[in-house]
């Protein structure tokens, strides 16, 4: 067996961790007008990278349909 100098219980939370900051990260862009599907997937790829591009991101421009 290999000896991890991290203890294996810690990896479930750090997990929980990326996904949660993953679904923030997608929270964020569908309030700036982009594809929550779309940025959910990416926020749960990228976690914290989707999160910091998601706060750099500009507001969409809402184009009105009648």
């Amino acid at each position: 067996m290999l000896s991890w100098p991290i203890d294996p219980g810690i990896y479930g939370l750090l997990l929980f961790l990326h996904c949660l900051i993953g679904s923030v990260a997608a929270l964020i862009a569908k309030r700036r007008g982009y594809d929550y599907r779309l940025w959910l997937f990416l926020g749960l790829l990228g976690g914290t990278a989707a999160f910091v591009v998601s706060l750099i991101l500009k507001p969409r421009a809402v184009s009105a349909q009648d």
